[in-house]
C-alpha cells in the first residue's frame, strides 16, 4: 500500500514533468499556490456543511457523502 508520502512524490513527479519548462523555483511557488487553492476549496465546502457562508451555497453532509 502507498503511503501518503509515496502519493506525494507521484504528484510530484507528474507536477515536475509538466512543467519541465519553467525554472524550478517558479515550478515550486506553482504547487505551493495549487495546494493552498485545494485546501481553500475543501474549506469553502466544510464551512458549506457547517451553514457557515454568505453566499448561499449551504450543503449537507448526505449530499456530500
Amino acid at each position: 500500500m502507498d503511503t501518503l508520502w509515496d502519493n506525494n512524490e507521484k504528484l510530484s513527479a507528474v507536477c515536475r514533468a509538466a512543467g519541465a519548462h519553467l525554472p524550478d523555483e517558479e515550478l515550486k511557488a506553482l504547487q505551493v499556490g495549487k495546494v493552498a487553492e485545494e485546501a481553500g476549496e475543501a474549506m469553502h465546502a466544510l464551512h458549506g456543511l457547517k451553514g457557515l457562508t454568505t453566499c448561499g451555497d449551504d450543503h449537507d453532509w448526505a449530499a456530500s457523502n
